[in-house]
């Protein structure tokens, strides 16, 4: 009764992979692959290359394509298809664009508190990532309730996050949790990725790296 129910599922809504529409996966790993295209990190601050003369603290932001085309495309569908499953795919084949040292864990980016997404897409990437490189997601951050949307808004188009935009819960931290690295879907100004780096680091934990899928580097 189960397989049937199961195939009768699957063929009212059928999955595919948005590639090359082969049936049965919500995104082939080498068709994810084949549209990537990684030219080294950037430094998270100003978004040029790295290592970088004039911010010499930062750390490296890796990406796995610039977001436009069927990069883009592809991050529409998993934030506003609902086809979860897409990010992890999406993760496992941005492992293959990092190159520095392991952290203990993944910190994905959550999502807004008001946010009608029944899942965190960046989360789903994370997760992709831990599958590859063997390291734990630690959900360990969460928006600031204080802080109104119309503020974040704001802040983005002055490149800076109000101060307290992130809140993080030491309930979910592990002693043998030392470094991190911070996992998002879109990089635009790298606001999101160092207010998050700021809170963590407050908590002390020390931030190897960040990554994300995409990168539209915005306005500084």
């Amino acid at each position: 009764m189960a397989g049937i129910a199961s195939l009768f599922w699957h063929v009212l809504f059928p999955v595919a992979c948005p590639i090359c529409g082969r049936a049965g996966s919500t995104g082939c790993l080498g068709c994810i692959k084949g549209v990537l295209s990684p030219s080294g990190p950037v430094c998270i601050e100003c978004l040029n290359c790295y290592p970088c003369d004039r911010h010499t603290l930062a750390f490296p932001h890796y990406f796995g394509a610039a977001h436009k085309g069927p990069a883009r495309q592809l991050i529409h569908l998993l934030k506003y298809g609902h086809h979860g499953a897409l990010g992890i795919s999406m993760g496992r084949a941005l492992a293959a664009c990092l190159s520095f040292p392991l952290p203990d864990a993944l910190v994905p980016i959550p999502l807004h508190n008001e946010s009608p997404r029944f899942f965190n897409q960046s989360e789903k990437i994370a997760q992709g990532l831990s599958l590859e490189l063997g390291v734990p997601v630690m959900n360990c951050l969460s928006w600031n309730v204080r802080i109104h949307p119309r503020a974040l808004t704001k802040s983005y188009a002055r490149s800076k996050l109000p101060e307290g935009a992130f809140k993080l819960d030491e309930c979910k931290l592990k002693a043998d949790i030392r470094t991190v690295m911070i996992c998002d879907d879109v990089c635009t100004t790298g606001a999101t990725i160092l207010g998050a780096a700021e809170t963590l680091a407050k908590g002390g934990l020390q931030v190897l790296g960040s990554a994300s899928l995409t990168l539209a580097k915005g306005k500084k």
